[in-house]
């Protein structure tokens, strides 16, 4: 009985960390500021767009685990490392914006930013992996318990992907009060923010990998 209880008190854990650790908020003020440029149309294609690619990768990684990674020989530390580099681009553009840069209606931010890394960036991936991995441990023997705990982490998915979506296609509405001066103080003030959460993201993932280098250069020591 108290296996079951603990499952279930997993399936709102799961959920909840999944949402906090993605941001939705965050996720809104990004939209907004990247398709401040782009007709109403495009923007509620973009939001779907970004949704359905991070409904994939979640789902895949959910399923998988860390197989890509294995398949691949790369590590988490090296996706966040690739992660950050690439969100550096994105800051730049937004920090030092041209009349043609981060707004341009052809470009397409669907995939990247938007869902990689800001929806189902890094640390929403190693979320979802690690607490799958932690339904199947609660679980043990029990298949029925291990899916019952498991369940709260696909339940966090589909929640994290709709939230994300109305946050998106609301962005307006929620920063109604902005005037042009204001989206243009948003936009600056956010690429400050997205070139933080690059360096961060390369600092942690040059953290991962650190180890497996120290204990390289300790055998090598060794050696000679």
């Amino acid at each position: 009985m108290s296996d079951l209880i603990t499952a279930l008190e997993y399936i709102p854990a799961a959920i909840i960390a999944i949402i906090v650790i993605s941001n939705p908020v965050s996720t809104s003020t990004m939209f907004l500021a990247l398709t401040e440029r782009m007709s109403d149309e495009v923007k509620l294609r973009t939001a779907k767009k970004a949704a359905r690619y991070s409904l994939l990768i979640l789902l895949f990684f959910a399923m998988t685990g860390l197989l890509l990674f294995q398949v691949f020989g790369f590590s988490v530390g090296a996706f966040r490392i690739a992660g950050g580099i690439l969100l550096i681009t994105t800051a730049m553009d937004m920090l030092y914006a041209k009349q043609e840069s981060v707004s341009e209606p052809t470009r397409d931010i669907s995939l990247m930013p938007m869902s990689i890394p800001f929806i189902s960036g890094p640390g929403t991936i190693v979320t979802v992996v690690v607490l799958m991995s932690g339904a199947e441990t609660l679980g043990g023997d029990d298949v029925g318990l291990s899916l019952l705990a498991a369940s709260g982490v696909f339940l966090g998915i589909f929640i994290l992907i709709a939230v994300s979506y109305l946050v998106m296609i609301n962005s307006e509405r929620l920063f109604s009060l902005l005037r042009d001066e204001g989206r243009k103080v948003l936009t600056k003030l956010m690429g400050l923010i997205v070139l933080s959460i690059a360096i961060q993201f390369i600092i942690n993932g040059i953290g991962d990998v650190l180890p497996m280098f120290v204990e390289i250069a300790r055998s090598a020591a060794g050696i000679l």
